[in-house]
């Protein structure tokens, strides 16, 4: 089929994704000379009157709405009795990939996402066009001039007119996802309106919200036939964050009656941002308190009473060392935490030398009964900000509280402005680089530390030709093309980026599981860039490849350059960063190498080729070196797949999940 011509302008190229009705290419448009997505109906289909019908309804629907979120529809014909539809060619990834690789996502991420298909819907609704399979899958977040823009896909199902006829063929057929159809949708009932996609919107907001789907596969049956259903849990208990006005919108936006439901995308849409907003109230200060003796808990609740009460103050209480690690990682917001030395397990100095693996911003004031020198040096030494000594001066307490609270926020503040991490801001949110951004603990200070940590370079393969052959511009923007795909698979799993090298990306992990986070995150950023390279040929930045080093070990944090002059830098180095260089040299295109002396640390889920003994370059020993090759993954429930008139590719299709313009039919 490659190289057939389409209407006698449509040059098909490659088959990007296929189903029951179809399958997508990506063709070259021969008389504006630019790729676009072409829907080609299956041959196996054509002889289907409802069908063909379908497939021409998509058309149409789709070409009445002129709505930056839905696909655009470019062309429709029939070639030698195939009906085709030409679409815009997007790049991203859709919803549901989304959401098997990250679980869940952010409100706040959720409501701008959400407001995004509220718009699309209202478009659609405006003009009488009813959606019918709306789902993660078909939702496209695609990349739009370096921002992520969401968009409607696969209208294979949707009705035009509000309310309107359903065809004969159709009465009484149940047509959609089972999962996301509305209770009178699953009946197969002809009078569905557009409160159906508002359903289909509930479910959606629901699983991208709480990683779960809102009811069981018993409940889903039983709804079809009663009309009744509860919640498998209480949504609140799954995202308390949001309280118990999580429960009342989700009650209104998944009722059976759509008379009760929200009326309008753009209602449910502002309900939602209007819930996540409110949840968001002025933080009080989180301080983490560590000691062993029962009273303490209420001794602190006591005497800090009115400042628990007016949200100034946010008290957490930890047993010990090991305990109060956990409550970090469970807390990452804390600002200050007063800790005693003398504890069972771990005590309150080991904790200090640990605590900036979990959270590096904390500021950790020491509280004990043995006020010996030695164990103020120690405590200082290893990064305490003060050191209080018992039975506690809750008067000087009160002042060292606000003392540190003052450095913590002048130093987020410092962090925030720092003009040396602006391209990573672009990135990261900043909630994310105030937890994990392993700086120095104060603006005076460069000391620096030692850490367990795993380095990872991505170098794009064959790049330097480009400096020689293209313009300035055309070489940054295929350099930031590249970036703007890796940099937020590394993000995402705990990474930071520590620098960009030339068209090279060193990023640190840190923290628990850092090595497999890393190599998690190296998979993902190969598999990324491989499905863009597919999906839009040899000549696209996407197609170099990407050599990859990775390496464990002891590392030195600290800042350097030239103080007295204002510029300093944060970075990490030692054998740990040499290595994971070298082998970044070594590896060809596409290839993740570790050395051995890793593979005792890594998951059983990683499959490793072993390489043999390799000499790393620039350096006078050698190295057994293994290849990273895949993690195994799970598989997707067939019950997400589209019914009937399924319109959904495939997840287990040996196609790389990637979307020219609509999901395949």
């Amino acid at each position: 089929m490659s190289g057939r011509r389409i209407g006698s302008r449509y040059v098909l190229e490659r088959k990007v994704a296929g189903g029951g009705m179809g399958a997508i290419w990506v063709a070259l448009d021969s008389q504006l000379q630019r790729r676009v997505a072409l829907k080609l109906m299956a041959p196996e289909r054509i002889a289907s009157s409802s069908a063909r019908h379908q497939f021409e309804q998509e058309a149409k629907a789709v070409a009445q709405l002129r709505n930056p979120h839905v696909v655009q529809i470019h062309d429709y014909g029939v070639d030698g009795g195939t009906p085709f539809i030409v679409m815009e060619l997007l790049e991203g990834e859709d919803l549901e990939t989304r959401l098997e690789r990250q679980g869940r996502l952010a409100p706040v991420v959720l409501a701008s996402l959400l407001n995004q298909v509220a718009r699309a819907l209202t478009s659609a609704h405006a003009c009488g066009v009813i959606h019918r399979d709306l789902k993660p899958a078909n939702l496209f977040l695609a990349r739009v001039d370096s921002e992520e823009v969401v968009k409607v896909l696969d209208f294979g199902l949707a009705r035009l007119g509000a309310g309107g006829a359903t065809s004969a063929e159709e009465l009484g057929r149940v047509m959609g996802t089972p999962r996301y159809m509305s209770p009178e949708q699953r009946r197969g009932e002809a009078w569905v309106d557009h409160r159906t996609d508002l359903w289909a919107l509930g479910v959606v907001v629901y699983r991208a919200l709480t990683g779960r789907f809102p009811f069981s596969a018993d409940a889903l049956s039983e709804l079809g036939r009663s009309g009744t259903i509860s919640f498998a849990e209480p949504p609140s208990t799954l995202v308390p964050e949001l309280g118990q006005g999580v429960d009342a919108f989700f009650s209104r936006a998944l009722d059976p009656d759509p008379s009760r439901r929200f009326q309008s995308a753009r209602e449910l849409a502002a309900a939602f941002a209007s819930l996540v907003e409110t949840s968001r109230p002025s933080r009080a200060a989180k301080i983490l308190v560590i000691d062993d003796e029962p009273d303490v808990a209420l001794l602190m609740k006591q005497r800090f009473r009115k400042h628990i009460r007016d949200s100034v103050y946010e008290f957490i209480f930890a047993t010990d060392g090991e305990d109060a690690l956990e409550k970090l990682r469970q807390h990452p917001d804390t600002d200050v935490v007063l800790s005693d030395i003398n504890m069972p397990r771990m005590d309150g100095l080991t904790f200090l030398a640990r605590v900036g693996e979990v959270n590096p911003l904390v500021k950790v004031i020491m509280v004990s009964a043995y006020s010996d020198m030695s164990n103020i040096r120690v405590a200082m030494n290893r990064g305490a900000f003060d050191f209080l000594v018992k039975p506690l001066d809750f008067q000087d307490l009160d002042a060292t509280l606000a003392k540190a609270l003052r450095h913590v926020a002048e130093f987020r503040k410092m962090v925030r402005s720092a003009e040396e991490n602006q391209l990573l801001r672009m990135f990261v949110h900043g909630g994310v680089l105030e937890r994990t951004l392993p700086l120095t603990q104060g603006p005076d200070v460069m000391g620096g530390e030692r850490v367990e940590a795993t380095v990872v370079f991505l170098d794009l393969e064959g790049f330097t030709p480009v400096l020689r052959e293209e313009q300035p511009e055309a070489v940054i923007r295929r350099l930031n093309a590249n970036f703007e795909v890796i940099v937020p698979e590394l993000l995402s799993r705990g990474g930071v980026v520590d620098k960009f090298v030339g068209d090279a990306v060193m990023a640190v992990f840190r923290g628990h599981g850092h090595l497999n986070r890393a190599l998690e995150a190296c998979l993902a950023a190969r598999k990324q860039l491989r499905t863009m390279a597919f999906r839009s040929g040899d000549a696209s930045p996407y197609a170099h490849g990407i050599c990859i080093g990775v390496d464990s070990g002891e590392l030195i944090c600290g800042s350097i350059g030239a103080k007295g002059l204002g510029r300093l830098d944060y970075t990490v180095l030692g054998a740990t960063v040499n290595t994971a260089a070298r082998l970044t040299v070594l590896a060809g295109r596409d290839q993740i190498l570790i050395g051995a002396h890793l593979l005792p640390r890594l998951e059983s889920g990683f499959e490793c080729l072993a390489l043999g003994t390799r000499s790393l370059p620039g350096a006078a020993s050698e190295l057994a070196v293994h290849e990273v090759m895949a993690r195994r993954e799970q598989r997707v429930s067939s019950a997400d797949q589209t019914v009937s008139l399924d319109l959904a590719a495939p997840h287990g299709s040996s196609q790389p999940a990637v979307l020219a313009a609509s999901k395949a039919e």
